[in-house]
């Protein structure tokens, strides 16, 4: 049941990352045309996707490994533990 859980968690992580690749590429490609501003705000947004990549990752693991700990809450639940 838990692996069932965790493949959903697993694709949209993948997606989320595929997202923040593509983001990255036109950041690089907004450097060369002199767009600095444009570039270091979508390397931002980027990064951030990047985070959540790695968060579902850490969620998907933790169903896997039937753990019962902050990463099996939804995301809004952690960011309300974490205040």
């Amino acid at each position: 049941m838990t692996g069932e859980l965790a493949t959903p968690l697993r694709e949209r992580a993948m997606e989320t990352l595929q997202e923040s690749t593509v983001m990255l590429k036109v950041a690089c490609n907004l450097i060369e045309q002199g767009n600095r501003k444009e570039a270091e705000r979508l390397k931002n947004l980027a990064r951030a996707k990047r985070e959540v990549s790695v968060m579902l990752m850490a969620q998907a693991k933790a169903l896997e490994n039937g753990a019962r700990d902050e990463f099996t809450g939804t995301v809004a639940e952690n960011q309300y533990r974490r205040n």
